[in-house]
């Protein structure tokens, strides 16, 4: 025997106002012998009827679960009892007016009609719109749980290959093993920030007390073997902000574009200031400037930037082919998930400057100021 699923609630639902419409129409026909006025009718309640009749072979194709097509099935009940019950309402006010009821019947069967159709559309969307944000919930679990995973992984194994380079610098002293440590670290301290840079963006992050200087002489520390890159800075003993180590990101990718896209001998200059609203990082270049369309993009509120990113067939942090926008919308990005601001607009030298501010840490806050 079948089992009765939401679908066919929702289309017996149709049958029985068919039903009840055609019955209703014949005696009409034999009342006011005519039927010109009562077929009308019936073409107005009966489609409405119909309809849902339709609705219900509609939510069959859409591969709904049995809980979900019974969700739709009540929100089509709910539908059609609230109007039910509101044409109800104003039939009994009539009634207490001492007022005549002229044919009640046939707008009630309308009313029951499209009362049931809306409440059908209602719970599809409704089921529709849980169903993506359950998936969307998955998508975030999964991403955050390959990230662990990776992380430990690999962590683990760059420790067994230092360690196994250790190993071969002790038996014959070459500087080879040397080198392979020292790639192994490298590899380390890249597994760390890419971590820190998922949980940032997956909210996941532990926002602590992380000194902003720091991380920009450490940063700065790679970029002064490029003789033709001018790094010129202005900054403070520490700027502690409130922010994990994904704050390097932040700071690499707005030293690498000024260095990589201001042209051939680009002066990049580094500032860090302490304002009321927070910590401050300006970094600007007298190189060619940043395009109009990335500048607009990139200064639009979030929303307005995912959409442009969709609209353009880029993803949310962008990939365009030389991966200039994909590097400063992770920027903004990391900005967002920090709670902080970011500022896009012309240096005082021709070149492109941004200002991010972040929040101060708070005094009590756990972390590192080195």
């Amino acid at each position: 025997m079948p089992t009765l699923r939401g679908r066919h609630a929702v289309s017996l639902l149709g049958v029985g106002l068919l039903a009840a419409a055609a019955l209703h129409h014949l005696d009409e026909v034999e009342r006011v012998r005519t039927a010109t006025g009562p077929l009308l009718a019936f073409a107005l309640d009966g489609g409405v009827a119909v309809g849902l009749i339709a609705a219900g072979r509609r939510i069959a194709d859409r591969g709904l679960s049995p809980t979900e097509e019974w969700r739709v099935a009540r929100w089509t009940g709910f539908g059609t009892a609230f109007t039910v019950a509101a044409f109800s309402a104003t039939v009994g006010v009539r009634v207490l007016e001492g007022r005549p009821l002229v044919e009640p019947v046939f707008p009630m069967l309308v009313a029951a009609g499209v009362g049931g159709l809306g409440g059908a559309v209602a719970g599809y969307y409704a089921v529709r719109q849980a169903a993506d944000a359950r998936r969307a919930r998955d998508a975030v679990r999964t991403v955050s749980l390959v990230n662990h995973l990776l992380r430990h992984d690999l962590r683990n194994d760059l420790s067994t290959i230092h360690g196994y380079a250790d190993l071969l610098a002790a038996d014959d002293g070459s500087d080879h093993a040397a080198v392979v440590a020292s790639k192994a670290d490298e590899g380390l301290e890249r597994i760390e920030a890419a971590s820190a840079v998922a949980d940032a963006l997956l909210g996941d992050a532990d926002r602590g007390r992380t000194d902003l200087v720091a991380t920009v002489r450490n940063v700065l520390s790679g970029v002064d073997g490029d003789r033709s890159v001018t790094v010129e800075t202005d900054l403070p003993e520490t700027a502690p902000v409130a922010a994990n180590d994904g704050v390097r990101a932040i700071v690499h990718n707005l030293v690498e574009n000024a260095a990589e896209h201001g042209g051939p001998d680009v002066t990049v200059r580094v500032a860090v200031r302490l304002t009321d609203d927070g910590v401050a990082l300006v970094v600007a270049d007298d190189g060619p400037g940043l395009p109009p369309a990335a500048r607009d993009r990139l200064s639009a509120p979030d929303e307005r930037r995912d959409e442009a990113a969709v609209g353009s067939g880029e993803g949310v942090l962008g990939d365009s082919p030389d991966g200039t926008v994909s590097g400063l919308d992770l920027v903004a990005a990391l900005t967002e998930a920090y709670d902080g601001s970011l500022d896009v607009g012309e240096s005082e030298h021709g070149g492109a400057r941004f200002a991010v501010t972040l929040p101060h840490a708070p005094v009590e806050s756990a972390g590192s100021d080195t």
